[in-house]
């Protein structure tokens, strides 16, 4: 069927059409290895094969060659690698040689997962859109300029009440 394109994809449903509803996803959906469910690229942590056969996060999706992705919690994580599941779900996934699963998988991806937030923060920072000060904040905020507010869990009450 041809889409004109003032036609909204409205005009096209029938009355047993399917939900459209993925299509207007912001971009590629993936599947865990893991769980098996399905979700957008930045729910899930991507993870990379050296030449080597070693696991290392890969949390910007940016390195080179094939990638599987998780989306687990942490618990379910370690406990994947403990009984082996982790390990199995990568051979499928990858199809190479053998393959080696840091103990510390968890802690690689935790550290990755901080190391790039903070590097966002230096961005924002440097771009003047992360504002630092009550006073500055306070006047942001009547403006209805504020997105996200965060507190530092070691503030004084005192910091925190403003």
């Amino acid at each position: 069927m041809r889409k004109l394109p003032n036609d909204t994809a409205g005009d096209l449903l029938t009355d047993d059409a399917t939900d459209i509803s993925a299509d207007k996803a912001d971009g590629p959906i993936r599947r865990c290895i893991l769980s098996g469910e399905r979700a957008e690229r930045g729910a899930l942590i991507r993870l990379a094969i050296s030449p080597e056969g070693q696991v290392a996060p890969d949390v910007r999706a940016r390195a080179p060659g094939r990638g599987a992705w998780i989306g687990v919690t942490r618990p379910e994580l370690e406990e994947a690698i403990a009984k082996g599941r982790m390990k199995a779900a990568l051979a499928r996934a990858f199809k190479i040689g053998p393959i080696t699963v840091p103990d510390d998988l968890p802690a690689m991806i935790e550290e990755a997962l901080t190391r790039a937030l903070l590097d966002r923060l230096g961005l924002e920072s440097r771009s003047g859109t992360l504002l630092t000060g009550s006073d500055r904040i306070a006047e942001a905020a009547r403006r209805g300029k504020v997105w996200l507010l965060l507190h530092s869990s070691d503030s004084s009450p005192d910091g925190n009440a403003k």
